[in-house]
């Protein structure tokens, strides 16, 4: 059976996992862990591919997200104005940003959905996040008709759509999230597609201050682990669930396939 769909940014996952018209994944991660900032470079990936997307985020100004997405396209922490320039000529066509800050009603996220979809062609709606479009974390009933519609649109309007959501900040973070920790209705996680917990590893970022303060090496066993992993939790329409490990390359904010921290050619071509 030929695999079909969008591709993440990494190779060793492509034969893992893809993005395909007509469902929803669903990005969860604890406060910090970094999912809008790795949503980012994903979203950069399906640009490289030719994929159209629409990224409507209720939490950060479009001109940050811009900012932060540059900087990981220029592999590095200042690009050149030359870059800037080349970068935006990149986006043409390929990237678009719905522009409202703070609360949403979910019948204007309906209504922009459905104008990506059929006037400017998107195959990637990102909705940042649940808690924007919804009355409260308590509101049950709101999240599971949220839900429920993004289900039905993406089928609806053929595209995919991206959900971030939160995860309950537990007892001991040094540990991966798993569907259980989701925040809200348990039917969020029933309805949706795919399911990919963003965790960072606060662990290990402990144990380099501790030996940048003592003056100590850090031990091979700590620097090979990763820097942050997707659990994938859930993947309906494919065979394979489990964890995919990355490495941060600090410089250009970009999360890197192994531990060589080398970051990817976006403007090239996709790893």
């Amino acid at each position: 059976m030929s695999i079909t769909g969008a591709k993440l940014p990494w190779s060793r996952t492509h034969d893992n996992v893809r993005f395909r018209p007509g469902e929803v994944t669903l990005w969860p991660g604890i406060n910090g862990s970094g999912k809008s900032q790795l949503l980012g470079q994903v979203v950069l990936g399906f640009c490289a591919q030719q994929e159209p997307t629409c990224i409507a985020s209720f939490e950060m100004l479009p001109i940050r997200t811009l900012e932060r997405m540059r900087r990981q396209a220029s592999m590095c922490e200042s690009p050149a104005r030359t870059f800037t320039e080349r970068f935006m000529r990149f986006l043409d066509g390929r990237l678009w940003i719905y522009d409202q800050h703070g609360q949403v009603d979910p019948r204007m996220v309906y209504a922009v959905i459905r104008y990506c979809a059929r006037i400017l062609k998107i195959k990637h709606m990102v909705i940042d996040s649940l808690m924007k479009c919804v009355r409260g974390e308590d509101d049950y009933n709101g999240q599971k008709d949220f839900v429920n519609m993004l289900t039905t649109l993406a089928k609806e309007e053929n595209l995919h759509i991206h959900l971030v959501h939160h995860i309950r900040k537990g007892d001991n973070e040094d540990k991966p999230p798993t569907k259980w920790d989701v925040k809200g209705s348990g039917s969020i996680a029933d309805q949706v597609d795919q399911l990919m917990i963003v965790w960072r590893n606060k662990a290990k970022e402990r144990a380099i201050a501790a030996a940048a303060a003592t003056g100590k090496q850090l031990d091979d066993e700590t620097r090979d682990k990763p820097d942050a992993m997707i659990c994938v939790e859930k993947n309906r329409n494919g065979e394979w669930e489990g964890r995919i490990p990355l490495w941060y390359h600090r410089e250009s904010l970009q999360y890197t396939g192994d531990s060589r921290c080398k970051p990817l050619n976006f403007l090239g071509s996709l790893a």
